[in-house]
């Protein structure tokens, strides 16, 4: 019985041993998320006038605390109107008083909890005392003096604050709460609308608006691939001069309505012979048969940027970027895609001549200062938020290294309020480390901030210092001190240089780490959308993405490229990562990858196939679905291409909106994604089971086992892995071996042992 035993506990303990030698994979589904779309709240100017609240502006309830606080509320004016005499403004506030001593006021002689002081755009325009607790109403004229806004970007600015330095010797507490149904009411008159380029990305988008607008890229109906690239370039350049959510949209001219034309503002872009719209507009330098008429004689090949008053709608802005060739209109978007256009007499028209676009042989400095930069040691003055921007160049033997830092050098004033006042630090957006000020760094103090691998990129590099300093609640006697931080230009970064072969920390294949995989250069230099002809779907999907880009690298310049899918140039396959975009059966490029995607496609249905799984699912007819797929590129296992496709136009679509929806692109990971504009479920080539069923519930089961696809895209048999067979003919051997041992010893065991007097009897 003891024998028995013992063999069940080594069979059962040589399964377990099989068992854990065995791969297994979970699978999880991801949460179901709406799909959200961004809703402006349109503020209309009606007769000459509007009305309209904080609330409207996403102002939200503001507390202000004595001694002293302080809130702002800002808004820009949309193009084509100007703030004229006769503005008011009405002021809601709650007003709470406590405190042993709040009694007192009473009889005061001064019965007030202290004053609310309002500034609009640095002019004082009122000055109101607090006395009267609960809710309360005021309303103020704005002066003409202050009409003038002192904004850099041309916004108005109106400032509450809240003085009550009594509390600070006597036992009393004030409490402002600024409501957000408070409201501005406003007069404005028609103007037209500034012209310069140097402006941009106004007047197409203006920090604050209270009327938010519109913009529309045109591109010709049928361009050539330089022009959809240019097109590409200002989508991706005013991603990152917005950096934000905006309505900008690449259509083409067949696309356009009149609605468009009345409320949009334009960017074209082409060839003036492909836009013959451009022939109705006012340009500086006019279009007429599809040429210029009046342009400069020696700049044949130069890109031009100019621009022009919709007729359509005098309020609207139109620009052209243009020039007589492909490579003359893709200059002429790059100079638009950096911003603040260098412009001469006419700020509404830029001759580009040339684009510097990011050498390759950047040079290896490993050690340089603020100063070294041509930075200057910088004062961040004032109570709020406020910040200051450096920009330095990586080579591409230092992009990877993982020792370099930051010796930041810094002191502030003692008005900072301790434990409430911080400093914090981003690297090309990504927060590397936050601070409290301290009573210790009041003097020159020196911060080491290390830079995390795979936060630095190919070429420019930007590094953002912000301070957030509000009021103290010390009571400072002499009044509304205002705080400060002094950043030295003795500040310096170290960035070594990585040997060849060195460390290097490349992004996991992941489509979670979308777009970091396509920022590695601070241009997107090293990215080329592929695209079908003719495909319009295609286009705006692109030009989306292309947007997304642009605000996550949040490049000075771009560079991106854009092929055609039935002539992908091998310069691109041998250097470029790839986003290509369509339906299957339009992309004769991804004939040469199919059979390494983790979902094959089947070009006849425009469908992905999960073939290498255990469970596939025939989609019902009318069903849209959209697919994201991601792989290493079998052209330079350094780059990666992403595929974004559907089985229809709707399905395309679908698979557009979800690297670009933060709920949507939040469930993004592995390497093969299914969504259907409402849900994304995830896999990867070695999933055990089918994602589709996730998102189309009524899809039908069609095959049962899997069947692989080799590399050259014949059918295999399906097989076991190569290490399965020699782990279990080892294990089965041990077990046999070992079984055998065991076997032996009990039959030995249970045989019967002679006695001594047995073996004497036989020794006679």
């Amino acid at each position: 019985m003891e024998f028995v035993m013992r063999l069940k506990i080594f069979i059962n303990l040589g399964v377990l041993t099989l068992l854990l030698a065995m791969p297994f994979h979970a699978a999880a589904k991801s949460p179901e998320a709406g799909l959200q779309t961004l809703e402006s709240v349109m503020i209309n100017v009606v007769e000459g006038r509007s009305i309209f609240s904080f609330g409207d502006l996403g102002y939200r309830a503001a507390d202000l605390l004595s001694p002293v606080a302080s809130t702002r509320v800002r808004f820009s004016v949309p193009p084509g109107l100007r703030l004229v005499s006769g503005g008011e403004i009405e002021l809601h506030y709650d007003l709470l008083i406590t405190g042993a001593d709040s009694g007192n006021l009473v009889n005061s002689s001064n019965p007030y909890a202290g004053n609310l002081i309002i500034s609009f755009n640095g002019k004082i325009i009122g000055t109101v005392n607090l006395e009267k607790t609960g809710s309360n109403t005021v309303r103020l004229q704005i002066p003409d003096d202050a009409l003038v806004s002192t904004e850099q970007d041309g916004s108005y600015l109106l400032t509450i604050s809240l003085s009550a330095q009594f509390s600070c010797v006597s036992d009393i507490n004030t409490m402002i709460t600024i409501k957000p149904t408070s409201f501005f009411d406003l007069p404005f008159e028609t103007s037209a609308p500034e012209l310069d380029l140097s402006n941009l990305p106004a007047p197409f988008y203006l920090n604050n608006s209270f009327a938010p607008d519109r913009t529309l890229v045109v591109l010709p109906d049928d361009p050539e691939a330089l022009v959809v690239e240019a097109a590409l370039d200002v989508m991706a350049g005013f991603g990152s001069m917005i950096d934000d959510v905006y309505d900008i949209n690449l259509v083409t001219r067949a696309q356009l309505s009149q609605a468009d034309l009345d409320s949009s503002h334009m960017v074209f872009v082409g060839l003036p012979v492909q836009l013959d719209i451009l022939s109705n507009i006012n340009f500086p330098i006019a279009v007429a048969n599809g040429q210029f008429v009046n342009a400069l004689p020696d700049a044949a090949e130069d890109g031009i940027v100019q621009l022009a008053v919709s007729p359509w709608n005098p309020n609207k802005v139109l620009m052209m970027v243009s020039g007589n060739s492909g490579a003359a209109v893709v200059k002429a978007a790059q100079a638009v895609s950096a911003g603040g256009v260098f412009v001469f007499e006419n700020p509404a028209i830029a001759y580009v001549s040339s684009v510097q676009s990011i050498s390759d042989a950047i040079p290896v400095v490993e050690g340089f200062t603020f100063q070294n930069l041509g930075y200057l040691t910088n004062t961040l003055s004032g109570i709020g938020v406020f910040s200051t921007e450096y920009m330095f160049k990586v080579s591409k033997e230092q992009v990877s290294g993982n020792d370099g830092y930051i010796d930041l050098v810094y002191y502030h004033s003692g008005s900072l309020s301790y434990g409430s006042s911080t400093m914090s630090v981003d690297l090309n957006g990504l927060l590397i480390t936050s601070a409290v000020f301290k009573e210790e760094t009041e003097q020159v103090a020196t911060l080491r901030i290390a830079f995390p691998p795979g936060a630095l990129r190919f070429g420019e590099n930007q590094l953002r210092i912000t301070a957030s300093m509000p009021y103290s609640q010390s009571c400072d006697s002499s009044g509304l001190s205002s705080p400060w931080l002094i950043v030295s230009d003795q500040s310096l970064i170290h960035l070594p240089s990585v040997v060849e072969g060195g460390p290097s920390v490349p992004l996991q294949l992941d489509l979670s780490f979308y777009p970091d995989l396509f920022t590695t250069h601070s241009d997107l230099g090293d990215v080329t959308f592929v695209l079908p002809k003719s495909d319009v779907t295609s286009l705006r999907i692109a030009g989306a993405l292309a947007y997304n880009l642009g605000d996550a690298a949040n490049s000075r310049i771009t560079s991106l490229k854009a092929v055609y899918a039935d002539n992908v140039p091998q310069d691109v396959r041998d250097k470029q990562s790839m986003i290509v975009v369509g339906r299957s059966s339009t992309l004769p490029f991804l004939s040469e990858i199919n059979d390494s995607l983790p979902a094959p496609f089947d070009v006849s249905t425009d469908t992905a196939s999960e073939r290498q799984m255990q469970i596939i699912y025939r989609i019902p007819e009318g069903v849209s679905v959209g697919y994201l797929e991601l792989i290493a590129s079998p052209f330079n296992a350094d780059k990666s291409i992403l595929v974004v496709s559907g089985n229809n136009e709707s399905g395309l679509l679908m698979a557009g909106s979800v690297p670009i929806e933060n709920d949507l692109a939040n469930q993004l990971a592995g390497t093969f994604a299914v969504t259907n504009g409402k849900q994304v479920a995830t896999g990867n080539g070695s999933s055990l089971s089918s994602i589709v069923g996730q998102v189309v519930p009524n899809a039908e089961t069609i095959v049962s086992t899997p069947i692989p696809t080799s590399v050259t895209g014949e059918s295999v048999t399906a097989g076991p892995p190569a290490w399965l067979m020699p782990v279990l003919v080892g294990s089965g051997l041990i077990i046999v071996v070992v079984m055998g041992f065991m076997i032996r010893s009990a039959i030995l065991r249970s045989r019967p042992q002679n006695s001594e007097d047995d073996i004497e009897e036989s020794d006679d």
